[in-house]
């Protein structure tokens, strides 16, 4: 391991944290813009399919910290026993934020039309996001 290498994890690891709230933001705005399902441009299979890609995709980069191209050395770095402890606090942020998301559609359902699809899109992009910010905000801070 060189000091090039330590400076690099250092850079990538910031990099990957405002990554990861650019992204959240994205989840979010996209949810917002697709609420109630509206008629879209692209074929329904297309653009859910490219939604749960997306989704498939933070999930993997959560799991496993992403970077995956870099050599060992920067990975090891940056995937540090740090940032291990703020992966496991952004999953329990996000699992917690799931749970309670999760009672809140459950009532609101009670007063509004809201489909099963609906309802899974905001709890998945919500809870993602939610994962994604406190992992950048712990990893910035």
């Amino acid at each position: 391991m060189t000091v090039s290498d330590i400076e690099l994890a250092e850079r990538h690891a910031r990099t990957r944290a405002l990554i990861m709230v650019v992204m959240a933001a994205v989840l979010l705005s996209l949810g917002l813009l697709g609420w109630e399902d509206q008629a879209s441009s692209m074929t329904p299979i297309l653009r859910h399919g490219a939604w749960a890609v997306t989704i498939l995709f933070w999930l993997l980069i959560l799991a496993t910290g992403g970077w995956l191209k870099l050599s060992r050395d920067v990975r090891r770095l940056m995937n540090d026993e740090v940032a291990l402890a703020h992966r496991s606090a952004a999953l329990q942020t996000g699992f917690w934020t799931a749970m309670l998301l999760a009672l809140a559609i459950y009532f609101a359902s009670l007063e509004w039309a809201i489909s099963l699809r609906e309802g899974l899109r905001i709890l998945t992009d919500v809870t993602i996001a939610a994962a994604l910010i406190r992992y950048a905000w712990l990893e910035l801070h």
